[in-house]
C-alpha cells in the first residue's frame, strides 16, 4: 500500500497508543489538543493501538476528513516509542504499511531521502513477536 501527498504534506505519528474505537471526531481532537497542530493542513496523522496489531491514518483532502484504518494478520506495527520523531517521511510511512520495523542511521536531510542508505531495517525477532521480516532493502 503506497499513499501520495503533495509536496509540503507531512506525517505524524501520534506518540502514545489509543483505543482503536476512536473515530474522525476523538482523533481530531487528539491532533488539535495533543500535538498542537492543525489537520486542515493536509497533514497525514498516524495513531497505533495497544496491541500495534491496528493502525489509523487521519488526514484532510481539501473537502473533507479520510480515515484509514489498517490490521495486520501476521506480525505487530512497530512501537511509537522506537520512533526518533513523531514526524516522519513519506517512504518510513510505507515502511510502517508494510509492518516493517526501521530506524533511521542518518539525521537531517540524508534521513529523510528514499536512499537505502537513509534508514534500515530492524528484524529483530523480540520486535517482530516471532515473525519474519516482510521487507529488505
Amino acid at each position: 500500500m503506497s499513499l501520495a501527498f503533495r509536496p509540503g504534506h507531512r506525517v505524524f505519528v501520534f506518540e502514545e497508543p489509543i483505543d482503536m474505537r476512536a473515530g474522525f471526531d476523538r482523533l481530531a481532537m487528539l491532533i488539535r489538543d495533543r500535538m498542537q497542530k492543525q489537520l486542515v493542513d493536509g497533514d497525514l496523522f498516524v495513531f497505533l493501538g495497544n496491541n500495534r496489531r491496528r493502525m489509523k491514518a487521519l488526514c484532510f483532502d481539501g473537502t473533507g476528513l479520510v480515515l484509514i484504518s489498517k490490521r495486520l494478520d501476521v506480525g505487530r506495527f512497530m512501537r511509537p516509542s522506537d520512533l526518533e520523531s513523531a514526524e516522519i517521511s513519506s517512504d518510513e510511512l510505507d515502511l510502517l504499511l508494510r509492518g516493517a520495523l526501521f530506524r533511521r542511521t542518518y539525521f537531517g536531510e540524508m534521513a529523510l531521502t528514499r536512499s537505502s542508505i537513509g534508514f534500515k531495517v530492524n528484524s529483530d525477532a523480540a520486535d517482530r513477536a516471532g515473525d519474519q521480516p516482510r521487507f529488505s532493502p
